[in-house]
């Protein structure tokens, strides 16, 4: 999914000339919507920052600039901030985000970025426990990478569009979580970590991301996580497989071999009846198995997914017509 996908129109933005009047760096946002789309350029300079607390409710201080658009006094839109926000599109010109930029968004649940987006100021992320989509467009030659630090920075569970020039891929990233246990008589705090995300969050060589590393923790994911989730990896992998070694690609579709129906059922929650065609053609399903898979849209309530697998099923298992001889 691309900028554009979200917004035909880019939001009103507070703007102020920076670098010696080179570059612009955007304070705040207004709009009718719940989506901030950033303009690469205006007045022809480009968008390179987002000032701190730029779409915070917490403002500590009104922000400096002028508007993009002007309108009347009381007639303007109201601010994209705090549980207003829902989506944010950056261009790739976007490098740098101030201290607490977002701050306290709490329905903040979709970022699409670039990997120039690498320079991210303190307690950006702090509240933000519902971004849970990521889309970023890894652009060639950028030696710092900014996936590996948006993903530190959030310990829920993130499902991320990793594109790049070869093509792209679904990833997943589990949520995990950290807790104190004291040890009284040695007056010994340690932190004991929960969930696979940890594993997951270093599967990187310095900023970049390991394909390999990343899909070495799969068996990690199916022990501690639900299945459901463990097949978006699988599925992800398998229709994106940027990366994907011969050795990885055998694990993920043993797995979906494993997990038919649950498979099956992903893609009845994810409408997708597309996906639901490729896993028909990618694993074999025996009778039985197409049984439970119908049986499975039935209760979910999956009308298209139920007509593909009926379809399948009289292609796949149309009984033979009877012979008689005289």
């Amino acid at each position: 999914m691309t900028t554009g996908e979200h917004c035909q129109d880019t939001a009103e933005c507070l703007y102020e000339r920076i670098n010696n009047g080179r570059e612009i760096r955007v304070n705040a946002c207004r709009g009718y919507g719940d989506t901030a789309l950033i303009p690469e350029t205006i007045e022809g300079l480009p968008v390179t920052e987002l000032g701190p607390y730029v779409f915070s409710e917490g403002k500590r201080t009104a922000p400096a600039g002028e508007w993009t658009v002007a309108h009347e006094s009381g007639k303007e839109p109201p601010l994209i901030e705090g549980n207003r926000l829902k989506t944010l599109a950056l261009p790739r010109s976007v490098r740098k985000a101030g201290k607490y930029a977002f701050y306290n968004c709490h329905q903040w649940e979709r970022l699409v970025c670039h990997s120039t987006f690498n320079d991210i100021g303190a307690g950006a992320f702090t509240g933000c426990k519902h971004l849970t989509h990521l889309d970023i467009t890894m652009e060639p030659d950028v030696p710092r990478p900014g996936l590996k630090d948006i993903l530190s920075e959030l310990r829920q569970e993130v499902h991320v569009t990793y594109r790049t020039k070869e093509g792209s891929t679904r990833l997943v990233f589990p949520e995990f979580y950290e807790d104190a246990v004291e040890n009284t008589p040695a007056r010994i705090v340690s932190v004991k970590v929960y969930g696979s995300g940890h594993f997951y969050r270093y599967c990187f060589d310095g900023r970049d991301l390991q394909f390999k590393d990343y899909d070495a923790q799969f068996e990690n994911l199916v022990i501690l996580d639900r299945e459901e989730l463990a097949v978006e990896a699988a599925v992800g992998r398998l229709r994106g497989p940027v990366s994907l070694t011969a050795e990885a690609r055998e694990r993920y579709l043993e797995y979906l071999s494993a997990h038919k129906t649950g498979a099956a059922s992903w893609f009845f929650k994810e409408q997708d009846t597309a996906g639901l065609k490729w896993l028909l053609d990618t694993v074999d399903f025996d009778e039985n198995d197409l049984a439970a898979a119908i049986e499975a849209a039935g209760k979910a309530q999956a009308a298209e997914g139920l007509s593909v697998l009926m379809d399948y099923r009289h292609r796949k298992f149309r009984p033979k017509r009877r012979t008689f001889e005289l």
